[in-house]
């Protein structure tokens, strides 16, 4: 794709960082036109920080965007890229501890919404790139939301969340949110756009919501976030906004997001807090208006100590109320007062909201995977001192003050710590592609913790050079005894529990797993030195009444480890059936694109998808959770395509692999 698509998107986002930092009611005319200016002279070096990929087939599909005409007119049967867009992973249930399960029941906790902006608007592939130089997030355990940021003035306003970005969110338990984003006139925006959201039926029922809502069930996503900054309203848009707001929270379940933008009576002044101008876009009268208020980024202390007290007064919790962090130019080399967000090693007074969190692949001069990852531990996990006009500043980041949240709490589980993208792809330990891949949906549930160690002693990392399933495993390299917490678990003991750890080592290195349960016992298990992938199994004797709590690996003496699958159950699942399929081909000379249609719908389970070369060897050409899968280029040899698939349990169980000949025709 080219990279100048995506410019337009970034001459916007830089006008919109610049007016929260500097507009006011009676902006002159003279400071806009030198914003504007200064707008295209960054745009003239050619600032985005996505990646850019390979031309696209012609039959491609894409995620979906919109304008408000357009999604009126928009069925999921006229569509042609639906299909490809709809997620069947279901949100998984989370947990903090033993005892406090995150469901809607829970007391409020502080939380972190995380808004990212992955791709340009348009053009943006249904189900992965191939290419590793694209941004995959590692560190849902700390975020409770996630928001696909996008829209732009001519591309489109409304965005839902791309599938795979959706299928890795629920897979962690997190919830999927679409963009509603009005800009502001300087840059694009229309008051006429607004004006046709708001349009209300006769019957009071309004028809953009109703096609929200069909879009989030549609394509299995969990609500929206309003960003309504168009100014220039004529009438009692206020009003008919929370109208608006009113239906859609009576006609569904979904989650609504508000920006702190739009005030009561229709203007554009951003309040930097929850008070009387805004708070009836979180709580008017007993109707709860909207789950999350994202609070715009030029707060003071006293901002934040005032909206806590009107969202009680509101009988609301503070937590519902997010503190915005607009780290998109700097990523964690931001400075951040956060005095104000934290106080004696915990949130203060409101949850915290970040705005570009994958500037960590923005500020990255490689793209590789190595290098953002590090740029993610360094956000996550807090970086080092940075200079700044007003002196040094640490970036604290966010793991000391936030307790990660976990989904693993019912078994079978299984990960082989795939990062959600590879430069081949591997079957035990065997490479059956070649080829770069980009694709959360098939991205594990990593660590909870990654990994805070002493860099001086002991490295851990992902790698990205060596894999027991798909593209990636965990690494360890050691001069002393380590311990690496893993994974925060809820697993019941009240029958026994089968464990099996997958490694590589080499050097004088010996390694244990350890298990922690809830009355305070450790359980270690010696693994075996293999310089090749070795499965060790262990067994968990049943504790009545007791929950393993936690696994992790302990490390001796000198040397290197891989960590390539850990697999937990306590019953053999049964194998599942493997969906028969059908294909559709769209051939040029000796290659064809194909759609695969799978016939049986199944939620949680993954459909792997190989060609058989000329020596019966399986080729891998994908894997996925959809129920339709796009595949971009494959070899036709005398007009036949020889193709397989093995569908797969989220425990690891596979299927029986299904052969199919494929006749193709130019």
């Amino acid at each position: 794709m080219n990279q100048g698509k995506g410019y337009h998107q970034t001459f916007c986002r830089i006008l919109k960082k610049w007016q929260s930092l500097t507009l006011i009611e009676n902006e002159s005319k003279t400071n806009m036109k030198k914003a504007i200016l200064i707008c295209l002279v960054f745009l003239s070096v050619g600032i985005m920080g996505y990646a850019q990929e390979e031309q696209y087939g012609d039959n491609q599909p894409y995620s979906s965007y919109w304008f408000v005409k357009e999604l009126l007119q928009w069925s999921p049967e006229s569509d042609k890229d639906a299909k490809f867009n709809i997620s069947q992973v279901a949100l998984a249930n989370r947990f903090l501890n033993d005892s406090i399960d995150l469901d809607e029941n829970a007391n409020k906790i502080p939380g972190i919404i995380a808004l990212m902006a992955p791709h340009t608007t348009n053009f943006h592939p249904s189900q992965g790139f191939s290419t590793v130089k694209q941004y995959a997030f590692p560190f849902w355990q700390y975020i409770d939301y996630f928001v696909q940021w996008g829209g732009s003035a001519n591309e489109g306003i409304i965005v839902p969340p791309t599938a795979f970005w959706t299928d890795a969110a629920h897979k962690n338990g997190v919830k999927s949110i679409g963009t509603v984003f009005f800009p502001p006139n300087v840059y694009g925006g229309k008051e006429e756009w607004v004006y046709e959201f708001l349009v209300r039926n006769a019957d009071g029922s309004f028809p953009v919501a109703d096609k929200l809502i069909e879009v989030a069930d549609t394509y299995n996503f969990d609500g929206w976030f309003i960003n309504q900054e168009t100014y220039d309203l004529v009438g009692e848009m206020g009003e008919l906004m929370q109208q608006f707001i009113a239906y859609y929270r009576t006609q569904s379940n979904l989650k609504l997001v508000w920006y702190d933008a739009m005030i009561d009576d229709s203007r554009v002044i951003w309040q930097d807090e929850l008070n009387n101008h805004n708070q009836m876009y979180f709580q008017k009268g007993d109707k709860n208006m909207s789950d999350v208020f994202f609070i715009n980024f030029r707060y003071n202390e006293v901002n934040l100590e005032d909206s806590k007290k009107a969202a009680r007064e509101l009988g609301r919790s503070e937590w519902d109320l997010y503190a915005g962090i607009d780290v998109q130019s700097k990523s964690f080399k931001t400075p951040v007062k956060w005095d104000m967000l934290y106080n004696d090693g915990k949130p203060n007074n409101t949850s915290i909201g970040i705005y570009w969190s994958n500037a960590t692949f923005d500020i990255s001069e490689t793209k590789t995977p190595e290098d953002v990852y590090i740029n993610e531990q360094k956000f996550w996990n807090g970086g080092p001192s940075i200079e700044t006009r007003f002196g040094s500043s640490k970036w604290l980041g966010f793991a000391d003050y936030f307790e990660p949240r976990s989904v693993i709490n019912e078994l079978p589980f299984k990960t082989n710590f795939n990062y959600g993208l590879g430069r081949f792809y591997n079957d035990k330990g065997k490479t059956v592609s070649e080829k770069e891949w980009h694709n959360l949906s098939i991205q594990d549930v990593l660590p909870t913790w990654q990994f805070k160690v002493d860099s001086t002693k002991v490295k851990a990392a992902i790698s990205f050079d060596e894999s027991y399933e798909g593209g990636s495993s965990l690494y360890f390299e050691g001069i002393s005894n380590a311990d690496f917490p893993l994974y925060k678990t809820k697993l019941n003991l009240d029958q026994s529990l089968n464990l099996q750890v997958v490694t590589k080592t080499s050097g004088n290195i010996n390694l244990q797993i350890y298990c922690q349960l809830s009355n305070g016992e450790t359980l270690t298990f010696p693994l075996k030195k293999s310089s090749s992938w070795f499965t060790n199994s262990i067994s968990i004797p049943k504790r009545k009444n007791i929950l393993l709590s936690k696994i992790g690996l302990i490390t001796k003496g000198e040397g290197k480890t891989f960590l390539g699958e850990l697999s937990m159950y306590y019953k053999k699942e049964k194998k599942p059936t493997t969906s028969s399929f059908t294909v559709e081909t769209f051939t040029k000379e000796n290659s064809s694109e194909l759609y695969i249609h799978f016939n049986e719908k199944s939620e949680n389970v993954y459909h792997n998808m190989y060609f058989l070369n000329a020596k019966n060897e399986k080729v891998w050409l994908g894997k996925t959770t959809s129920q339709d899968y796009y595949i971009s280029n494959i070899p036709v040899k005398n007009g036949k395509i020889n193709l397989a698939v093995q569908s797969e349990s989220f425990g690891g169980e596979k299927g029986k692999l299904i052969r199919k000949l494929i006749n193709v025709s130019k």
